[in-house]
């Protein structure tokens, strides 16, 4: 045995086959990883592509103009919410699939799960952007009440995407067209460096809340309380509907009940409005603008500490009384200013009532839908 060994060591292999025996081996190694090198290639691309499009979207979203990023939210808005989930989830099974059948167990299995991994963060990430996005701005529903003051304020909001530069210039109805009280200028709203519009009235997750103030004169309320169309008119020439309800009963004002009020609220869907009467009355209804019948409905008033509600109608108060009126709102995504209270035969007892809706993401949701 070891006079073979000592044979086999003195054989004498030449250099050339040698060398072609390396190649053998090295061209072998080449082509058993070959059929399967275009895995991570393939997933990288991929990963390279959804990051790509997670930085557009929520960094580089305001460098496109208007009319391309609409364009974006009218394509994603035809697609809904759970078919980006769909696509995601079905994403990573493909991926963790082909991982487990293509490559076997070691660094290029467990990096392509990692790429997998980063892949679906990404998209369910962007999938929760373009979700919220709005394809144009929103104008909130706002019902106010006009009245005989040389001067009227309005006060409307409106809802933007974070990052939308655009601000609103002028209110248009009909052939009026009434230019905004304040506004800040883009370069004016560059804070730190972060464009961030100093009109917000609200901020949240997604969308900014903002401001818009007119004042107007008895001439031109009647001519805005007359036209049948409204609109916000933005800085890029943009029309944005306005729905605005307007309310205007001038016997609310000839004929008030003499009274001090006063106003406290609770929580967001209750009210208290307290008056102490300087004269005798006595009523018999509450009073709530038409187009608000159905948005206030009148809880209970207290009157010498005594509950009363709406099947104790009517009822007398005398001079130096406080009584004390809850009102509740029903949910609804609008913007209320008119005056609401009691009426009868000795006139009216009312307060101007200013509610803004508290907007979440929901009701953002209904503004649109209420848009729509």
């Amino acid at each position: 045995m070891n006079d073979l060994k000592k044979q086999m060591d003195q054989i004498d292999i030449p250099k050339s086959l040698h060398q072609r025996s390396l190649q053998g081996i090295e061209q072998a190694k080449k082509e058993q990883r070959k059929s399967k090198s275009w895995v991570p290639k393939i997933l990288t691309a991929a990963v390279t592509l959804a990051a790509g499009g997670f930085v557009a979207l929520m960094v580089g979203e305001h460098h496109l103009d208007n009319d391309r990023a609409s364009a974006l939210m009218s394509q994603v808005e035809n697609l809904s919410p759970p078919m980006y989930w769909i696509f995601a989830i079905l994403c990573i099974f493909i991926t963790l699939y082909i991982s487990r059948k293509k490559l076997q167990v070691g660094a290029d299995q467990k990096k392509t799960i990692g790429v997998a991994v980063v892949l679906i963060l990404m998209i369910g990430n962007s999938t929760l952007f373009l979700q919220h996005q709005l394809i144009k701005p929103i104008v909130v529903p706002t019902v106010i009440e006009g009245t005989n003051n040389l001067q009227n304020a309005l006060e409307i909001r409106y809802i933007t995407n974070k990052d939308d530069r655009r601000y609103v210039k002028y209110l248009q109805a009909e052939d009026v067209q009434l230019p905004i009280v304040y506004y800040q200028t883009e370069q004016e709203n560059l804070v730190n460096g972060f464009y961030y519009p100093l009109d917000t009235s609200q901020d949240l997750r997604y969308q900014n809340i903002r401001l818009a103030f007119f004042q107007l004169d008895l001439n031109t309320l009647e001519k805005v309380m007359a036209s049948k169309n409204v609109y916000l008119v933005l800085s890029d020439g943009m029309k944005l509907p306005a729905p605005i309800r307007f309310t205007r009963e001038p016997s609310i004002y000839e004929n008030q009940v003499m009274n001090n009020s006063f106003s406290q609220s609770q929580h967001d869907a209750e009210q208290i409005i307290s008056f102490t009467l300087q004269q005798d009355a006595v009523f018999d209804a509450f009073y709530v603008p038409p187009t608000l019948e159905d948005k206030i409905l009148l809880k209970e008033w207290r009157l010498n500490d005594q509950r009363y509600t709406a099947s104790d109608f009517p009822f007398s108060v005398t001079k130096g009384q406080r009584l004390e009126m809850t009102i509740q709102f029903k949910e609804a995504p609008l913007d209320i200013n008119t005056s609401i209270g009691f009426s009868g035969p000795d006139g009216y007892l009312t307060m101007r009532l200013y509610s803004q809706t508290n907007f979440t993401t929901n009701l953002v949701k209904k503004v649109r839908e209420n848009n729509e």
